[in-house]
């Protein structure tokens, strides 16, 4: 019975050191107690630990077409509908990769600045990439893993981990759709500081 009573108190002192202390004295004891072996595979880790820079812009290409096709935007006078286009020194295929905190991202184009964000249409299908208007709804915030060798799986926060950012293979391969996460080059993503 004293065991148990000591293992009570002990268990009580500490739930009681624990909600007296700071919240950043334990954001750093667990921080610390979290870190992972740094033998370990990394490849469903976010990009939390990459470092954009928020002052650069960047081409996004894909393992699939190559460097030969980047994300676009289609100058239709809407300018919202992406593409996999010929690679060229365009501002519609310079994006911009902007930290949103937790380990998301915001991708915005240098050609329509940050009033307009890489987001998915909210019709039912939720599949549908669009440059939509800048908003904070979790279609706009990206996940950006590491898949090793150079290439990025990105994944919404809305449709999570379960869809990927794709590339239709239709015959044109330019289409671009959010589909059901899996082992393929249309979603292994290059991302390649522009200088």
């Amino acid at each position: 019975m004293k065991r148990r009573i000591r293992r009570m108190s002990f268990l009580l002192t500490m739930v009681t050191l624990v909600a007296a202390s700071p919240a950043h004295v334990l954001k750093s004891a667990l921080s610390v107690s979290a870190k992972l072996p740094a033998d370990l595979d990394r490849g469903s880790s976010t990009a939390a630990q990459e470092s954009f820079d928020p002052a650069s812009y960047y081409r996004l290409t894909t393992q699939w077409q190559g460097d030969g096709k980047s994300l676009d935007v289609v100058n239709d006078g809407k300018n919202n509908w992406l593409v996999l286009a010929r690679t060229d020194n365009v501002s519609g295929q310079f994006w911009k990769i902007t930290s949103a905190g937790g380990g998301y991202y915001r991708l915005t184009t240098q050609w329509q600045g940050k009033g307009k964000s890489l987001d998915i249409v909210n019709d039912g299908k939720n599949n549908q990439p669009i440059l939509a208007l800048t908003a904070n709804v979790s279609g706009q915030l990206w996940k950006i893993t590491p898949q090793g060798n150079g290439y990025y799986r990105l994944t919404t926060q809305w449709q999570g981990d379960g869809k990927s950012l794709d590339v239709v293979n239709d015959g044109k391969n330019d289409q671009l759709v959010l589909a059901k996460t899996d082992n393929v080059s249309g979603q292994a993503w290059k991302i390649t500081k522009i200088e």
